[in-house]
């Protein structure tokens, strides 16, 4: 099973997971208003005070909760709003290099059988090349997510190269 989006918020420099959380808030306000929803009786507050408080601070509390495996499928959701939001060049350079058609945003409607494990390391080099590590972890940890993937040997690569491991931050680096 391919590595949950859940796990990927403890991991993540604390400035790019809140900047995810104000991206999601300004392209979707109706996924946003549902993460308040499902936040807010989480952090024992109601809608209203969450509302109140800073976004740094509510940010910083949901990248917590939304570590937990019962988040997965709003992890999931705000993290490919925001790929999709603001991710496109990578998303496309993506399916380009596996030869799967997608639309402008770089989403697909169908994918193929699992393609061969070299595509995938070609694929993975050319995203490595232009794009920011983090960034391409982040995307292709939500790839393997969609329910017509969930390929193995993709998920194997995800785990084994180093270039593509999330690290969580220390306390120097927060």
């Amino acid at each position: 099973m391919p590595t949950p989006t859940y796990s990927i918020w403890p991991a993540l420099p604390p400035q790019l997971a809140n900047d995810i959380l104000l991206s999601v808030q300004k392209t979707n306000k109706k996924l946003y208003r549902t993460a308040l929803e499902v936040m807010a009786p989480r952090m024992g507050i109601r809608v209203p005070i969450l509302i109140e408080m800073s976004k740094t601070q509510r940010h910083a509390t949901w990248i917590q909760i939304l570590a937990r495996p019962e988040m997965e499928v709003l992890s999931f959701n705000i993290l490919s709003t925001w790929l999709i939001e603001t991710q496109r060049p990578m998303l496309c350079a993506w399916l380009d290099s596996l030869g799967i058609e997608h639309a402008e945003n770089g989403c697909a409607d169908t994918f193929p059988p699992e393609p061969d494990a070299s595509l995938f390391k070609k694929g993975v080099d050319v995203l490595l090349k232009q794009f920011d590590p983090v960034l391409v972890t982040v995307y292709l940890r939500c790839f393997n997510q969609i329910d017509e993937t969930h390929w193995p040997e993709l998920d194997k690569i995800l785990t084994s190269d180093p270039r593509l491991q999330l690290k969580a931050p220390t306390l120097a680096t927060a």
